[in-house]
């Protein structure tokens, strides 16, 4: 049982291509696990899982309420090619959901996700150095303050190697002007160049973090859109709606796909094993999914990066940018 998200998580999750039990455990519940873990059971059969599916991920869920009590949602996955996987998810509030389908369900979670980057945040001072980088991985620098300058700069030091190993690009900073200043030049110039810095005066709690990082995050995507509604249309580098976006994503063309969400559960595409084996009509080599589950699988599985937006903010609420013009990708 894993209760930790990343990325590589959910590519896990959708890489099968037979059908997985998706199921959703919302937060402030109006009744008792018991009845809503029967109703969210009976959803699952009445969708074709078998008997040891259900029973599996029913346990794994059990399990980690009684770990996890204060979590908002509980998201787990089973099926006959994926092991059983449960993750907490404080911040997401969801509705009970469970579906039997193919390709899993992960798009409320990679919205989830997207606004929780990795990060490492620095509380830099003058006779020390404290970085934090996710929730766990704590270093702690001690320096004499006549030497602040160079204790500064063995902490930048230690500050690149934790974002690289993180795979981070987001650098939150708590202390004075001076010496966030030192540290910031202090970094090798590709990290510089690569990483956003957040500078929060003196103020490092753990929920100024989080309004940080959200921060950072939608600033990004708001860049993605920006760049898609500019360079993509001017350069012919975008696609936008269901046929041309699966299209690229077919011809393997894409660099950054957009999704909205909340999804359209009424659209569907079809897809087959491999990660761009997609389309959006009929055929007897192909699966039939939720067009959002599509098209999110065929870009993680083919290293696309997903963006997802919110709903209504593109034609058919899907689209994305291309490395080729377009006039490549329909060739």
């Amino acid at each position: 049982m894993s209760c930790r998200l990343a990325l590589r998580d959910l590519v896990d999750v959708v890489r099968p291509a037979r059908p997985v039990a998706s199921v959703y455990l919302g937060s402030s519940p109006l009744r008792g696990w018991r009845a809503r873990w029967a109703r969210l059971a009976d959803q699952l059969r009445c969708d074709g899982a078998g008997a040891q599916v259900v029973e599996t991920i029913g346990e794994v869920l059990q399990r980690a309420r009684a770990t996890y009590p204060d979590a908002d949602t509980l998201v787990a996955f089973a099926g006959e090619e994926l092991p059983p996987r449960v993750f907490a998810t404080p911040g997401l509030r969801h509705r009970d959901l469970a579906w039997f389908s193919s390709p899993a369900h992960v798009l409320p979670l990679l919205a989830w996700l997207q606004e929780r980057p990795s990060r490492v945040a620095v509380t830099a001072g003058r006779d020390g150095t404290e970085l934090v980088a996710g929730n766990d991985r704590r270093v702690v620098l001690s320096y004499p303050a006549p030497s602040w300058r160079q204790g500064v700069r063995s902490a930048a030091a230690a500050c690149a190697e934790l974002l690289d190993r993180h795979e981070a690009r987001l650098l939150v900073v708590a202390g004075e002007d001076e010496v966030v200043g030192a540290l910031w030049e202090a970094l090798p110039a590709p990290v510089r160049r690569e990483v956003v810095l957040r500078w929060t005066g003196r103020d490092l709690t753990p929920h100024r973090i989080a309004v940080e990082t959200r921060a950072a995050a939608r600033s990004w995507t708001d860049d993605v859109l920006a760049d898609f509604h500019s360079r993509g249309r001017a350069r012919r580098l975008s696609v936008e709606g269901v046929d041309e976006t699966l299209a690229a994503l077919a011809a393997g063309r894409l660099d950054d796909l957009l999704v909205g969400h909340p999804e359209d559960i009424t659209a569907t595409a079809w897809y087959g094993p491999a990660p761009t084996d997609v389309a959006r009509g009929w055929s007897p080599s192909r699966r039939c999914g939720l067009l959002a589950d599509v098209a999110v699988r065929a870009a993680l599985l083919s290293g696309t990066r997903v963006h997802v937006i919110t709903a209504g903010g593109l034609h058919e609420d899907i689209g994305g940018l291309c490395r080729v013009p377009l006039a490549l990708v329909r060739s």
